[in-house]
């Protein structure tokens, strides 16, 4: 078994100052992955889940959710690769089938469910790395955009939505749920050289 890593984008946003960093341990925090479904995986700290998808359980049958669940709580010990948040309990929600993709119904089954659960899971964050076409009407699409509106009562439940731009050059504003108000959009950038932003800007 190989030597556990640590990625480059971990390295980047030095995750590894985090207090949390070598313990693995979190106490009422957890995260919601709404993808593909996420685990099973020995690396990772599944807590749960819901099925909103095909197949019979929330694990995940493409594999996507499970490397975002890497990229958040993939825990810190010798083995495979550290995560942001290393051991934080995930609840794997699989709103997408085995070759990725899904409705806009079950999507929002998968929001809707993070909004009931979580108070009594400690969901504090969800992960959305999925979209489509659309843009923010306003008003928490309220008449013209249930899952706008799905993710606008969670945001009121207490979790914070982070979603995906897209992965393209296009405006995101034309995506959702990236283009929504009410979540934290995330775009990507290029890592030509696998150095940490403190290494980089000590040579600059």
């Amino acid at each position: 078994t190989a030597a556990q890593s640590v990625p480059t984008g971990i390295d980047r946003i030095e995750g590894e100052l985090s207090s949390h960093y070598a313990s693995n341990t979190w106490a009422g925090t957890a995260v919601a992955v709404i993808d593909t479904g996420s685990g099973p995986h020995s690396d990772l700290n599944i807590a749960g889940g819901k099925n909103c998808s095909t197949g019979r359980s929330y694990n995940d049958g493409n594999g996507h959710g499970t490397h975002v669940a890497g990229t958040i709580g993939a825990m810190n010990n010798t083995t495979g690769v550290v995560g942001v948040a290393p051991g934080v309990p995930i609840y794997s929600v699989r709103v997408l089938n085995n070759a990725g993709s899904g409705s806009w119904s079950s999507v929002i089954c998968g929001v809707d469910w993070v909004t009931q659960n979580a108070a009594s899971k400690n969901i504090k964050v969800a992960n959305m790395s999925l979209g489509g076409g659309g843009t923010d009407y306003g008003n928490c699409g309220n008449g013209k955009d249930a899952l706008h509106k799905a993710i606008c009562n969670s945001v009121n439940a207490g979790v914070t939505y982070v979603v995906a731009a897209g992965n393209s050059t296009t405006d995101f504003k034309d995506f959702v749920p990236a283009a929504y108000n009410e979540v934290l959009t995330v775009t990507a950038m290029a890592d030509f050289n696998a150095s940490s932003a403190r290494q980089s800007s000590a040579r600059n």
